[in-house]
């Protein structure tokens, strides 16, 4: 998906060129997880010669949404805080990183009490 959202439509060997930049992909690989997107309506396909040209239908802050509900759900029993803290724990975080987390926690924090 992220090939298509950067890239726009895509033959599925574009996206596989590109994936394989990092780290060597099989054709076919890539082939069946853009069949498995159009089956789950995340992308269309056209046909146009003999290849298959994929674009995104989902919107990447749409997808990206539903995967960290998904997430959340699964591994941490829908609770941000166990997230939040896992996250904190595992992963380097630089101080001003932090920093800017908190002002995001203050501000919204700030919200939540204007609204009561």
């Amino acid at each position: 998906m992220q090939v298509l959202w950067q890239h726009g439509p895509c033959s599925v060997k574009d996206i596989t060129a590109e994936l394989s930049k990092e780290s060597a992909v099989a054709y076919t690989t890539v082939q069946t997880l853009c069949r498995i997107l159009f089956d789950k309506s995340h992308v269309d396909c056209e046909k146009q010669g003999k290849a298959f040209i994929y674009q995104a239908t989902t919107v990447q802050q749409e997808a990206r949404s539903q995967a960290l509900s998904t997430l959340l759900q699964r591994f941490f029993g829908g609770s941000p805080a166990l997230l939040a803290q896992h996250l904190i724990e595992q992963q380097e975080l630089a101080p001003e990183l932090v920093d800017e987390l908190q002002a995001q926690i203050n501000a919204h924090s700030g919200k939540a009490a204007q609204g009561d």
